[in-house]
Formats: structure tokens, C-alpha cells, sequence
């Protein structure tokens, strides 16, 4: 999943005359090229400036006093959303830093970055600390009770440490459920879940500058769970609570907030929350607010999201897709007789689909068109495939309704026409064939 680093720094007025610089060096250096700064307000992101990578993998960015302070976020590598880390800038000091590709950011001169990482890793691993008593029987009680305390000290003493300072909303809004006397797991779990958002204001602007609420609400939804084996009904429940939790903040945060809550969901291939919550919170919101272009947007992934049956369409002879009873799995492919890529690759699944008679697969070929002439020729190398001709290529109406913005793209559907899986690469779709 998608991993976000918040470093923190303190809110100080800047020098007038000061010129302060954002430093880091890239590990592997020939990994990285240019940096892109932006500053982050109330969910939306600002372009400030650019910074260009050396050989060493060494960069600086120079910032003048009319930069303000707050929460900011570097981005090294597209796509962006994948490709980023969080720090805040006080405008009085350097921020300095060495960034590896597996191990990620480590601030080597920022006070509150500093701060704010130490604080993570300390009350994390006091946590652990008190977890592990659950795997010894019988439990230590009077273990239990300090390993608790420890945690309760670590966390009052970085709240005294960051008062005044933009980490201390953070460290605040981090505070863990701490049990005064031992608990049963199930107890335990239980109360840790009651209070997971007692600290975290939701209307907080400085934690709306952030990935913090939305990563806290995504840990959330998926490890806050009293069953070991949690059901969709468990997962909708926490998605109901989280989404409870941002409706007291502005429509318009809202809004932008389970876009991207919604996009982690699907790159944890989750898609079948992601599709719940778009259609229970976020398309009511973009109605609301007269989005129309989200509107779009939402309902396209909504059509053709996994988990959904694929929209229905004529194959022949008035026979449409949701017609076919005749396979356990079908495979959708748009292509075009002059996509290179296409005619390099539908001769392999052509083989494939000949010598694993066992899939029970029967496959749907549909050629994007400008005219015909072409396409009738190209579709007799492949006399067992069932070819569905969209003329108009881009314009057709097809394309559109699966959203299909290059060829060719696969589509895998089960026996009774949902959608199962979206293979980008040939590679990945014969890899999930082989699974069937």
C-alpha cells in the first residue's frame, strides 16, 4: 500500500531578509531526477517549487521569505500520489534530509520533524510491547500495568515537549487508548476501537493540510476489527463510522477526502469497499456540491469496478453478453487492428485460450474501428475467438461504458458476467488465467 511520512516542524514567524532551503540526498541516485514542492491547505495542494537531482542524488530547493509556514509535501517520482512525503516548514529553519528508496525519509536537521518521528517510534513500540502480552499465558498483570504506564509517560512527555508547536496537533491527535488495568484481548480490542477517534478533530485545519486523517481513518477500516475473520458487513460498519467521522467537517473536504480514501481502497485491491463507499457517501456528495466531473468519474468506476456485473452489450445476432451461458469465465478484449501492442499480443492469448481447453473460457474479442476492411481480415487469425465489431473506435458508445482508454485492455468476468479482475499486462492476465 501506499506509505506517507509525516514529519512535523514548530510555527515560528520567519525572518524577512531569511533564504532557507528544503536539502535531501536520493538513494539510489540514478533512481531520481527532479523534485516537485508543494504546500498543502485545507485538502488542496499548491505548486511552490521545482528542484532538479545530481548525479550524487544530492538536491536543494530555495525558499524566500514570501514561502509560508506549514505542512508541505515532496514529490519525487510519478505517479505523484504513489511517489511523495509530508514534512512541515517553520520558515526558520532548514529542512534537511536523506531519502532511500526501501527505507524511506530520515530528517537529519529539523527540530520538529525530528520530534514528531521520535515520538511515533517510541509510542509504537510501546504498543507492541503491550500487544505481546497477549500471546503469553498466564498474563503478568503487574507487567501489564506498567508496560500501560510506559505507554501513558511516552505519550505526556511529547505532548510537553511539542506544546506550541504544529507537531504537538499531531502527537494529540495520535494518542492511543491506554488501559488502566489489564484487559482480555477481546476487551482490549474492543475499547481500542471505542476510543480510536476520541483525540482527532475532523474540522482541525492543520490535520485537514495532511494525510494524517486519511490515513488513520484506512488503518481504520481495515484492522479495527473484533472478528479475526471480519465479514463485508464489518468492513461496510467501519466504513459507515469513519465516513460519520468526516461529516462534521466541510462538504468540499469531505469531498476530496474519500476521492482519496476511496483510490487507497482500490489499490488494496479493496475495490468492493471502494464501490460501497462511493456509492453510499461520495457520489451523494459530488451530487451535493454539483461536481459534475467527479460525477463522471465516480459513476465509470462504479460501472466497471470489480465485484460489478460488466455492463451489457450485443454480441451477435441479437444475442447480448448477459445471453451467454456457455463458459465458466469469459474474457473481454478491446483492441484495434492498429494497435501495435494489440497485434503483438492477442496471437498469445489466441495460444493460450487453444491449449488450456480446461479454462472453460470463452473470449470476446471487441475491435475499435475507424473502418472495417482491416478488421475483417485481421479476425481470421482468430476463428475461435467471438468478435464484436465497434465502429467509430473512441466515439463508440462501448469503449466509453467500460472505460477503456487504451488497447487493448482485458476484462475477466465469471459465469455469470461480473466483473473479476482488470489485468493491465499480458503478463498479469495469464497469470490470473492460470489461477482459474
Amino acid at each position: 500500500m501506499i506509505k506517507h511520512l509525516f514529519c512535523f516542524s514548530v510555527m515560528l514567524p520567519f525572518l524577512g531578509f531569511s533564504q532557507l532551503q528544503i536539502k535531501g540526498t536520493f538513494s539510489p541516485p540514478n533512481e531520481f531526477k527532479t523534485t516537485m514542492l508543494y504546500h498543502l491547505s485545507g485538502g488542496s495542494s499548491d505548486y511552490v517549487s521545482y528542484g532538479t537531482v545530481n548525479a550524487q542524488g544530492d538536491m536543494q530547493i530555495e525558499l524566500d521569505a514570501s514561502v509560508p509556514s506549514g505542512i508541505y509535501r515532496l514529490v519525487y517520482a510519478l505517479p505523484q500520489a504513489d511517489h511523495n512525503f509530508e514534512f512541515i516548514y517553520d520558515a526558520n529553519e532548514d529542512v534537511v534530509f536523506n531519502f532511500d528508496m526501501d527505507s524511506g525519509v530520515e530528517f537529519i536537521d529539523s527540530k520538529e520533524n525530528q520530534l514528531f518521528h521520535s515520538y511515533t517510534q517510541a509510542i509504537n513500540a510501546a504498543q507492541k510491547e503491550l500487544l505481546q502480552m497477549y500471546s503469553k499465558s498466564p498474563m503478568d498483570s503487574q507487567l501489564y500495568k506498567l508496560r500501560s504506564q510506559k505507554i501513558d509517560s511516552i505519550q505526556k512527555t511529547y505532548t510537553a515537549l511539542s506544546k506550541g508547536t504544529i507537531a504537538a496537533q499531531f502527537i494529540t491527535a495520535s494518542q492511543p487508548y491506554i488501559p488502566s488495568n489489564p484487559e482480555d484481548a477481546n476487551t482490549y480490542t474492543q475499547n481500542v476501537k471505542a476510543h480510536y477517534f476520541k483525540a482527532i478533530d475532523f474540522q482541525d485545519s492543520v490535520l485537514q493540510s495532511s494525510n494524517f486523517l486519511i490515513d488513520k481513518s484506512f488503518n481504520y477500516i481495515l484492522q479495527l476489527h473484533t472478528s479475526k475473520t471480519p465479514s463485508f458487513q464489518d468492513f461496510k460498519a467501519n466504513v459507515d463510522a469513519v465516513c460519520q467521522q468526516f461529516s462534521i467537517a466541510k462538504p468540499e473536504f469531505q469531498l476530496t477526502s474519500l476521492v482519496a480514501l476511496k483510490d487507497f481502497l482500490i489499490a488494496s485491491q479493496l475495490e468492493f469497499l471502494a464501490v460501497y463507499l462511493t456509492k453510499t457517501y461520495i457520489l451523494p456528495l459530488a451530487h451535493q456540491l454539483k461536481d459534475l466531473d467527479q460525477v463522471v468519474k465516480l459513476e465509470d468506476f462504479v460501472r466497471v469496478a470489480i465485484g460489478v456485473k460488466a455492463p451489457d452489450f450485443l454480441i451477435e445476432n441479437q444475442t447480448s453478453l448477459y445471453d451467454l451461458d456457455d463458459a465458466t469465465n469469459y474474457l473481454l478484449i478491446f483492441w484495434s487492428s492498429d494497435c501495435g501492442h494489440c497485434l503483438n499480443e492477442l496471437p498469445e492469448v489466441y495460444s493460450y485460450f487453444l491449449s488450456h481447453p480446461e479454462k472453460d473460457l470463452k473470449v470476446i474479442a471487441v475491435g475499435l474501428e475507424k473502418t472495417t476492411e482491416k478488421w475483417q481480415e485481421m479476425i481470421k487469425q482468430w476463428p475461435k475467438f467471438t468478435h464484436v465489431l465497434a465502429e467509430g473506435k473512441w466515439e463508440n458508445d462501448l469503449p466509453k461504458r467500460y472505460v477503456v482508454e487504451a488497447t487493448p485492455s482485458y476484462f475477466i468476468l465469471d459465469a455469470n458476467k461480473a466483473i473479476t479482475s482488470k489485468p493491465y499486462l499480458l503478463k498479469d492476465l495469464t497469470s490470473v488465467l492460470d489461477q482459474k
